[in-house]
């Protein structure tokens, strides 16, 4: 079943995916108002994944074939949020001595 494969999809993958965000980039944002701003987008996105994934688990929604593609539509506009705005303002902003730091912590965590 397709609702099972995503669930585990999110349980398994993009649970910790989120976990590294928050310790390892989120804390990287400055505190300017853009940068608070995207990182309350990012944080908003990843509870929303949490909240569903658990209500996925309690089986509201898993027949549901529209309401499953609207979970993939949002985590694909995440992804791109993060592609398109989080990821290049931690790259210009950060020096490359702390994105290699970054860099080392990420591959020393399971994904």
């Amino acid at each position: 079943m397709a609702a099972a494969r995503f669930i585990r999809f999110l349980a398994h993958h993009e649970l910790t995916h989120f976990e590294l965000e928050e310790s390892l980039l989120l804390p990287e944002l400055s505190e300017a108002e853009d940068d608070r701003q995207l990182a309350e987008r990012v944080l908003a996105d990843h509870e929303f994944f949490r909240e569903t994934l658990r209500e996925l688990r309690e089986g509201i929604g898993v027949s549901d074939v529209t309401y499953l593609h609207g979970i993939g539509d949002r985590l694909r506009a995440h992804i791109r949020m993060e592609e398109r705005e989080l990821f290049p303002r931690l790259e210009e902003s950060l020096d490359q001595s702390a994105l290699e730091h970054i860099s080392v912590q990420l591959a020393g965590r399971p994904s």
